[in-house]
């Protein structure tokens, strides 16, 4: 038999994933500015927070935020308090370290079911994929989410089968779903019990087994009621209960954000998950003949399957709602291929396997030679940096294929988590930079900040409530104009006053508004074009 695992020996492992993920979440944090539509609202919630001393209730630009539970915010201050203020390194931080952890639990964590090497594929494979590792350079509250209900969900897979130290994987699950729960409210709970409530129907659980998994639930539910509990003695009931319905039930049946059909994630998810999207149709084939690892497929399956149905249904969907289901789809993967490195002869499995796999060469390799073209048709100034992406993508493609025919399988899957590092080395070292200028809202920012005194009155009419990357980087609040009422007031108060509005709006009110005013500047972030008038004329 081949030792085809030998070029990637188990106690290197960990070594391999700390310098992965190091260099792909870590690396120049700073590198562009906190884009729309999220990055500045909570970085911008930090501040404000820290700014108030109030660390139970989130504001952003002076308005209760009650969309998000508080632990991203606390993250942020605490990476901020050496320096003082919220920057983007620090506001990117609790993202980047959550997904680092998240990998690294991965490994630990199923290397009993997998052994290192399949424990190692699947965190590796994890760490490059398409939304995972953008998102663990994210201002956003789903990477610790995911990093919750990962660790959360593979310690009661522990409790389950009644592995050693008991408590300590009771209090392990406890730790992960109560820090879930703060990044993102009982959803974190509500999806894990699911996900054991449909493991039910296949195998009926001890009454040790339920109590295990009750006693994490109570014990998860510990310091999020403790902070409920102050939020409502200090801001009272009504903010309580904004703060534990809008950001779950509320987007789960009313929907009152991102509209979309039933088979959204069905279009979208293939894609983010690559290049496990590759493998997966041949894991669903692959059934281990150890009964325990077989137990741990189907709850990988479970597990992956219910967050896709559960959002399914949801009203409200984004792409990032699936990402805590990634480290299922990885555990699949990296399990299929640590088997397909020892299985000798044609099975059928084998072959759906090596198919998916060559797949992902074959679709690296033409990713690469398309970029280039895509980049002289629409940003012809990172045509030399796409060039380099091919370069890579086809030389890594190749070698891949290599590997696959020397039937060192494991290799093969090594080579192509490498270029992949290297094609986000590059997007986070060239292209992000580059695309910082269209994206950024830090320039119209400044020019708001360097055209409106500070003791002048700046409002803003028709901006979404929550868009907030004019009032970070302004370093100022921008209060709301609710109506057209309240535009035509403050044009007419007896000082210069300011007011920022969309573009398009502009031509509605000099329709509306019988006061005069004028256009002092324009700019914008991303495909938002603003503008910014006064009652006065331009000096």
């Amino acid at each position: 038999m081949h030792n085809h695992g030998s070029c990637l020996p188990g106690p290197r492992g960990p070594w391999l994933l700390l310098a992965l993920v190091s260099l792909l979440y870590l690396s120049d944090l700073s590198g562009r500015d906190l884009w729309e539509p999220n990055e500045p609202t909570y970085a911008e919630a930090a501040r404000e927070m820290a700014v108030r001393g109030d660390w139970l209730l989130p504001t952003v630009n002076g308005e209760t935020y009650p969309d998000k539970p508080p632990l991203l915010f606390w993250g942020i201050e605490l990476a901020s308090s050496p320096e003082g203020k919220v920057t983007e390194t620090t506001a990117r931080l609790p993202s980047a370290l959550a997904g680092a952890a998240l990998v690294l639990a991965i490994y630990f964590l199923s290397r009993r079911d997998l052994r290192p090497l399949g424990a190692l594929l699947a965190a590796a494979t994890l760490a490059v994929s398409n939304l995972y590792a953008e998102q663990a350079r994210y201002v956003q509250t789903d990477m610790l989410l995911s990093l919750g209900i990962g660790v959360g969900i593979l310690s009661l897979f522990r409790v389950l089968e009644g592995e050693s130290p008991r408590i300590g994987w009771v209090l392990l699950s406890a730790l992960g779903l109560g820090m879930g729960i703060l990044a993102k409210g009982p959803i974190a709970l509500a999806l894990p019990a699911l996900v054991m409530a449909v493991d039910f129907f296949f195998e009926r659980y001890s009454l040790r087994q339920v109590g295990g998994f009750l006693l994490a639930s109570l014990l998860a539910l510990v310091i999020p009621v403790l902070y409920y509990l102050d939020l409502l003695r200090w801001h009272g009931a009504t903010t309580l209960k904004e703060f534990l319905l809008r950001d779950n039930a509320e987007r789960f049946v009313a929907g009152f954000d991102n509209l979309q059909p039933w088979w959204f994630y069905l279009k979208h998810t293939p894609v983010d998950l690559l290049p496990m999207t590759l493998l997966l149709p041949a894991a669903a084939f692959f059934r281990p003949w150890n009964p325990g690892r077989r137990r741990f497929h189907r709850r990988l399956w479970i597990w992956l399957l219910v967050f896709l149905a559960f959002f399914s249904l949801s009203t409200s969907k984004r792409p990032v709602y699936m990402l805590p289901a990634f480290p299922a789809a990885a555990l699949l993967c990296g399990s299929l291929l640590e088997r397909a490195a020892e299985w000798q002869g044609r099975r059928p499995v084998k072959r759906w396997a090596l198919l998916g796999q060559g797949a992902a060469l074959a679709f690296l390799a033409i990713a690469g030679i398309v970029a280039p073209i895509l980049a002289g048709r629409k940003a012809p100034e990172l045509l030399r940096v796409t060039t380099l992406l091919t370069l890579l993508a086809i030389v890594g493609s190749l070698l891949g294929f290599r590997e696959m025919v020397r039937q060192r399988y494991a290799a093969a899957q090594g080579i192509l988590i490498t270029v992949m590092a290297g094609v986000w080395l590059v997007s986070i070292f060239y292209i992000y930079p580059d695309a910082n200028r269209l994206n950024s809202p830090r320039f119209f920012a400044q020019e708001i900040r360097h055209l409106v005194p500070t003791d002048a009155p700046l409002d803003s009419y028709g901006l979404y409530r929550w868009r907030s990357g004019y009032v970070f980087y302004a370093q100022r609040e921008i209060p709301r104009l609710r109506d057209v009422s309240a535009v035509e007031q403050f044009l007419e108060s007896g000082q210069r006053v300011f007011c920022l509005l969309p573009e398009d709006r502009l031509s509605f009110l000099r329709a509306r508004v019988a006061a005069p005013f004028y256009l002092v500047a324009e700019g914008g972030a991303g495909h938002h074009k603003d503008c910014l008038v006064s009652n006065r004329p331009p000096a």
